[in-house]
């Protein structure tokens, strides 16, 4: 980091694995577009150090494009600095592609330690023309939303008070590493359901020739039965880190990642995540959270480290119209990777592809599966 942003001939270089967890604050108005609103929320007190949480929605199925995206990202990075007088390198973000669900609501902030906090709201309907949508799902990501910007906005106040390694209570050791961003994701489909996840995205504090990086990522399945009150209950839902996509050659061995093989019937682990000394030679663990009490469902591991990607299922097995099928389910599976030093003069780089995806069904063979992708990317500040 330096002191000066604007000095002469400065470089735009922060240690970044010195960010730890997350900060919080509160709203103002919205300003309108064509078919879009944004809001910029403003923290309250005195001299924070955490940036204004940055968003904007679309209406009408309309989708907030990247390249809006892109541009509020750059408003908090401009913010964040402004407050704290100093650079950062990087901005830990997302791609995503649009189809199937158009992104109908984003939001971007950094808190007081650095640290990213993402948001996106995808929507979208089973119909072919226009005039028959009903606009439910989008509008169940919009309510939301006003909860979600709140929830971002919370996570930055707290970081003005205090910096801790604890994700909501999931995250109880992380020896050399600290979570460098958190990205939460939720995909609505009328009448299908909903599916979604929260990245926590951690990085390695050593300096290395070699840096690791986790994704720890609670995913949640809400079948339609809950949320739009249709007879689409769940089957199975599924999360991928599909570290063989990325553009930064990571390595992946067997023991990196966690729940470690298939589980069925009720589990309870506490999570953490470490680096040992020399995990440049390749030596990282990973430990895991992941909860459920129900006895109808299953967690199946379907990883291949020689394939390089991490992939796990939640099956539901139990009878039509089980509290497990018509209720919201879900699991925390994470996976841990060395990869090469990032560099701002890389450009761009896309770490993994991810996807969450789920089959909501109503029993008679009629189904919908519902997947979103989602690239965790490093883009200079």
């Amino acid at each position: 980091m330096k002191d000066d942003p604007s000095a002469e001939h400065s470089s735009k270089r922060t240690d970044r694995r010195t960010v730890l967890k997350a900060g919080a604050i509160g709203v103002t108005g919205l300003i309108s577009g064509s078919g879009f609103a944004s809001a910029e929320i403003s923290p309250s007190g005195t001299a924070p150090r955490g940036s204004n949480v940055h968003a904007a929605t679309a209406v009408n199925g309309k989708s907030v494009s990247e390249k809006q995206r892109h541009e509020l990202r750059k408003r908090a990075v401009r913010d964040y600095e402004r407050k704290n007088g100093r650079s950062l390198d990087a901005i830990p973000a997302g791609t995503h592609e649009d189809s199937p669900g158009a992104v109908v609501a984003y939001a971007f902030g950094f808190d007081a330690n650095g640290s990213a906090h993402e948001y996106v709201g995808l929507a979208d309907e089973e119909t072919t023309h226009l005039e028959a949508q009903s606009g439910r799902a989008e509008a169940l990501i919009h309510d939301r939303f006003t909860r979600r910007t709140a929830e971002l906005a919370s996570d930055i106040a707290v970081s003005e008070q205090r910096a801790t390694t604890e994700s909501n209570q999931t995250i109880t050791n992380t020896q050399n590493m600290s979570q460098f961003a958190k990205h939460r994701l939720e995909y609505a489909s009328d009448p299908y359901g909903v599916a979604g996840m929260t990245n926590y995205w951690y990085t390695s504090t050593k300096q290395d020739e070699k840096e690791a990086h986790a994704f720890h990522t609670p995913a949640g399945f809400e079948p339609g039965t809950s949320a739009f009150d249709s007879d689409y209950e769940n089957d199975w839902g599924r999360v991928q880190h599909r570290w063989d996509e990325g553009e930064m050659n990571a390595d992946v061995d067997y023991g990196q990642w966690e729940p470690y093989g298939t589980k069925s019937g009720s589990t309870s682990k506490g999570y953490s995540i470490s680096v040992s000394i020399g995990y440049q030679t390749g030596y990282v663990t990973a430990g895991f959270s992941w909860t459920y009490t129900q006895p109808n469902v299953e967690v199946v591991d379907e990883s291949s480290a020689y394939n390089e990607y991490n992939q796990w299922q939640l099956k539901i097995n139990a009878d039509w119209g089980d509290d497990t099928r018509t209720n919201f389910v879900g699991f925390k599976p994470s996976s841990l990777v060395t990869i090469d030093n990032w560099d701002p003069s890389m450009g761009e780089k896309q770490i993994t592809k991810q996807e969450v995806s789920a089959r909501f069904d109503n029993g008679e063979d009629h189904f919908k599966r519902l997947y979103s992708w989602y690239g965790p990317t490093l883009y200079p500040a």
